[in-house]
């Protein structure tokens, strides 16, 4: 997947979808180099949650040279990078399989995922409302956990399909949007909504989404 004489000359780079407008990427490279360009953002570390060999949850933060492991599974959450300022730029994914390469000169990660990355670069857009609304739902999904399994969430997090949360965490936002769950609905949550409804409507055509697709609450029953 990754080619270090083929990376772009640029701190990060989000791939773009090949549904046009889509506000999701279905690749993230974070490239850290040797010595800053200071023509561009320039990553100095990488932080991203990931799955042990024991199947336990770890928050490693990569940073060049990196000497470590090539290869991970990526957990779903926030991705986090930090260049020498300090100035934060943060992705959300739902999973995914993460590369390493590292050579003398730079270090590169890339992170591909069935379901989409989303870059959240300002604070008020379509990515950012995704994002947030799909943390409550796991925020909610977390508290039937935490009293009897603790940080056993994570680690049930991590086993399941980035595609099938994905599609579980749209089918949830769209029944909360028809029990008239948003308060004081804005612009930003009626086109949120919008995305919603059309994202499953696509999806539903595709190849991908499976005959029956589980509930959250099915994803993260007690009992599997």
């Amino acid at each position: 997947m990754l080619d270090l004489s083929h990376e772009p000359d640029l701190g990060f780079v989000f791939y773009p979808n090949a549904i046009k407008d889509h506000p999701g990427h279905p690749r993230l490279d974070v490239i850290m180099q040797e010595k800053p360009t200071y023509q561009h953002y320039d990553p100095q570390k990488v932080q991203y949650k990931v799955v042990s060999i024991q199947g336990t949850i770890e928050h490693i933060t990569i940073h060049h040279p990196w000497t470590s492991g090539a290869r991970y599974r990526v957990c779903a959450g926030r991705i986090i990078l930090h260049d020498r300022k300090p100035k934060q730029v943060e992705a959300f994914t739902f999973g995914g399989d993460l590369q390493i390469l590292s050579d003398a000169s730079h270090t590169v990660c890339g992170l591909v995922s069935t379901a989409p990355i989303f870059a959240l670069c300002t604070t008020h857009d379509l990515p950012m409302w995704i994002t947030a609304e799909v943390e409550i739902l796991l925020a909610e999904q977390n508290a039937h956990w935490e009293s009897t399994h603790p940080y056993a969430f994570e680690e049930h997090l991590a086993t399941l399909d980035p595609f099938i949360l994905y599609a579980s965490c749209l089918e949830a936002l769209r029944d909360r949007s028809a029990s008239h769950l948003y308060i004081n609905e804005g612009e930003l949550d009626k086109k949120g909504e919008h995305f919603v409804q059309a994202e499953i409507q696509r999806l539903q055509k595709t190849v991908a989404w499976p005959q029956t697709l589980p509930t959250l609450d099915e994803l993260f029953s007690l009992e599997t």
